[in-house]
């Protein structure tokens, strides 16, 4: 749809309506009227049976016909999509057109979103080149090491790892108490897409080999076996966290809940072990690589540095200057450099000035400076949750004989993460992202496995279809992370005023 027929559509039933209707124009005596939006929309969708919908369902709806109509040779395939999205028009004609401008807003938003979408669908379903992602599937998530032919009889320690994590996560999604639907949905979605993700086998031309080859360069029976082991554990954990929350106490939820999380960090502390144990078995950190590089990346930084964190937002507030000004001093430092510019720090200079108290590799040294970066502003955004905390229940708990300590951790820490949960999660799907940066440095993260990639003689320069599935990976954590951060906000008691005794 080009862009002259919805400037068309607008100065037909928009605009010419409006001025007619405005100066009141009259031939012979008659005034000139013209249908407007809403008038076309309800003659054409009003006598149509009207039904409450979810936005979810009608876009989900609406994007598989514009896939039919961007795949189907039919010519009136493209006019499908249009007819959906004019009848979700009429259902909400009153706040979507009831002023021009309004209506004027609608038209353009409706034809940019809808080009994007028809041109990221071509670009998916038609352009694109897949086998370039589905060859280098392990390259992408686990680097280069771990399926080297000579070396990839180490990709066994990354199993036990995800087992773990599966039955920690789905153990403490079932503690939430939300319904059994709004997990099992996106869990088959995701269970799916891991079983695709291993097992697709397609063939394709080599230029190297003048053959076609498979682009699965490896066996799967293994691979998918021991995926469903773990993925049914993680069903079973949760299906059994869940029917116990129902008749325990919120006391005791909680308390299960800060089990589940010490829970993680050990098992985060058994991972790096169990990749490189003490001696010359295992894999050194400057082997890792693919994207599990960047979630450990991410989830040591972001749990070291929440200890930082809090602790310089205390040091920050406090009134003594042996806390208050080696607070100042590191906030302000580190929050006035650029991360990549820390992150050459973390490679040229940590070595020097800690050695030999300490020879940290080169993952030690990129946690280390993501989680001072990532603690310097969560103090800030906790030292601006502490000052909402009202001085009166600072006195009450000094009246009730709770130590300073005491009145930190349990009475005002707890609010102020209440209050300042979005702030500080936006911080932590930041910090996600900003891992990428680290193949500035030649780790083999993900960004550096799809730059390597277009240099294979199979698909040279194929760059988009590798940076837009690592982009979309990153989209992925981050968007469920948002959204299980909605679901412990209302499991908080973030949707009304007395629900702060949960945190």
């Amino acid at each position: 749809m080009s862009f002259n027929f919805f400037l068309l559509i607008f100065i037909l039933f928009v605009l010419l309506p409006d001025l007619l209707n405005r100066y009141h124009i009259t031939v012979r005596a008659v005034q000139v009227s013209c249908p407007n939006i809403r008038e076309i929309l309800n003659l054409l969708y009003g006598k149509l049976p009207r039904y409450t919908y979810s936005a979810e369902l009608a876009f989900i709806i609406s994007l598989l016909l514009t896939y039919f109509a961007v795949k189907s040779e039919l010519s009136f395939a493209s006019y499908l999509p249009l007819v959906t999205f004019g009848y979700i028009a009429h259902l909400n004609s009153k706040e979507l057109f009831d002023t021009p401008s309004n209506s004027f807003i609608t038209i353009l938003s409706f034809f940019i979103l809808y080009s994007f979408f028809v041109k990221a669908l071509e670009f998916v379903f038609i352009e694109s080149n897949w086998d370039v992602v589905f060859k280098n599937r392990r390259f992408i998530f686990l680097g280069p090491y771990f399926i080297n032919p000579y070396t990839g009889d180490e990709i066994w320690r990354f199993w036990p790892p995800f087992y773990v994590f599966l039955v920690i996560f789905c153990a403490g999604y079932g503690t939430l108490s939300e319904s059994k639907v709004k997990f099992l949905l996106p869990y088959s979605i995701f269970c799916l897409a891991l079983i695709f993700l291993i097992g697709y086998d397609s063939d394709y031309y080599s230029y190297k080999n003048g053959m076609k080859i498979s682009n699965r360069n490896y066996e799967a029976t293994e691979s998918l076996f021991l995926l469903a082991g773990a993925l049914i554990l993680g069903l079973i954990s949760y299906l059994l966290m869940h029917q116990r929350c129902k008749i325990l106490e919120e006391f005791q939820v909680n308390y299960i809940q800060q089990v589940l999380i010490l829970s993680s960090f050990l098992s985060f502390i058994g991972m790096l072990f169990l990749l490189d144990p003490p001696g010359d078995e295992g894999v050194k950190p400057s082997y890792w690589g693919g994207f599990v590089l960047n979630l450990i990346f991410a989830f040591g930084s972001l749990v070291i540095g929440f200890g930082i964190g809090i602790a310089l937002a205390f040091g920050r507030r406090s009134s003594l200057p042996v806390f208050y000004v080696p607070s100042v001093a590191i906030i302000e430092l580190f929050r006035s450099g650029p991360l990549v510019a820390w992150l050459f720090f973390a490679q040229f200079l940590v070595p020097d000035l800690f050695n030999p108290v300490w020879e940290a590799d080169i993952a030690s040294r990129i946690i280390f400076v993501f989680a001072l970066f990532f603690g310097c502003y969560l103090a800030e955004i906790l030292r601006g949750g502490l000052q909402t905390v009202p001085h009166g229940q600072f006195e009450a708990a000094t009246a009730l004989g709770l130590s300073p300590t005491q009145i930190k951790l349990r009475i005002q820490l707890p609010q102020a993460i209440r209050t300042t949960l979005p702030a500080i999660v936006g911080q932590m799907i930041a910090m996600l992202k900003d891992t990428s940066l680290v193949y500035f440095f030649g780790v083999y993260d993900a960004f550096k496995a799809t730059k390597d990639i277009p240099s294979q003689r199979d698909f040279l320069a194929e760059y988009e279809e590798p940076l837009v599935f690592v982009a979309f990976l990153f989209w992925a954590v981050a968007y469920y992370l948002s959204r299980l951060t909605t679901k412990i906000e209302k499991n908080l008691g973030l949707d009304n005023e007395g629900g702060a005794g949960r945190t």
